[in-house]
């Protein structure tokens, strides 16, 4: 009977120690996929202790899951190449916040979907974007992503789950960015070819010999991206060979267009700029404009 009696006491142990090895990682399985799963398990009871189940939406592509608390069915969708402008704050799931926009200042973060690096924008931050539309408002639970550095800091540890509280106030492509500049700048009477190209001439010269193909000209000119900023210009001139593919498209197009002496005022879509990727200072996918002045051609 002695030895019965410590069969409880055994069973007891033997349970415990099963216990503590299920909840022991699976030494096969590698660390990305065990914090990944950890993760799903803090957001769904996060989920479950505010009340959030049956709201939130789970992307399976990005494991992020979206609860909109402010919904625009027919807002317009962000696409490749499209510029969207927001407020966020991130948060870890205890409350603690970690970063978010100027919202005191009343100045939107801005990213460009399908550019090539996300510049300081986590991963986190630009799949969730991808997934609002214009106007829209929601809460995104967002698992650690691999492709986000995962080195941590004392405030956001590595491979932790955080929360982001997302407001976008614009979705605009090219066509449309490019039309705001036109109307807040008065030069909607500026010509569109068919490449997209608006072209102003704002001091004419009738009596002055055309621009053509295969000359050099001296251009003044200054480049400025569509929000105002300067990332490059000359005020004494510099030569450019025309119609050669020595510059962009867009000018290539719209210098023959114009007589010595003559200036004007062009506005560019990136088909016709420095196209998807861009080149330093000039962002991915940016439309531009400029304004030319012809010193002269030979």
């Amino acid at each position: 009977m002695k030895n019965w009696q410590k069969w409880p006491l055994t069973v007891s142990l033997i349970g415990i120690l099963v216990s503590q090895l299920g909840c022991q990682p699976d030494p096969g399985e590698a660390l990305n996929d065990r914090k990944r799963r950890e993760n799903e398990q803090e957001i769904n009871e996060y989920i479950d202790k505010n009340n959030l189940r049956g709201k939130e939406q789970k992307d399976e592509a990005t494991g992020l899951y979206i609860i909109r608390t402010k919904a625009v069915p027919n807002g317009q969708a962000p696409a490749e190449g499209d510029e969207v402008k927001y407020y966020f704050v991130q948060s870890r799931l205890d409350g603690v916040i970690v970063d978010s926009s100027e919202t005191t200042t009343g100045k939107p973060n801005v990213a460009t979907i399908g550019a090539p690096t996300q510049g300081a924008i986590t991963a986190r931050l630009y799949n969730s974007l991808q997934l609002l539309k214009e106007g829209e408002e929601a809460t995104v639970l967002a698992p650690y992503d691999p492709t986000d550095n995962k080195s941590g800091n004392l405030l956001l540890p590595a491979y932790t789950p955080v929360r982001y509280d997302i407001k976008v106030i614009s979705v605009r492509t090219e066509e449309e960015q490019i039309q705001d500049y036109l109307v807040a700048n008065k030069l909607t009477a500026a010509e569109k070819t068919t490449s997209g190209l608006r072209f102003l001439l704002t001091k004419a010269y009738p009596d002055s010999a055309l621009v053509k193909a295969g000359q050099s000209a001296k251009i003044k000119y200054t480049g400025k991206l569509l929000n105002g900023n300067q990332f490059d210009a000359s005020t004494d001139g510099a030569d450019f060979n025309v119609g050669t593919g020595a510059v962009i498209a867009a000018w290539d197009e719209a210098l023959v267009k114009m007589r010595v002496g003559e200036k004007a005022t062009i506005v560019l879509p990136s088909s016709i700029g420095y196209g998807p990727l861009g080149k330093s200072p000039i962002p991915a996918y940016a439309p531009l404009a400029f304004d030319i002045e012809i010193v002269s051609a030979k």
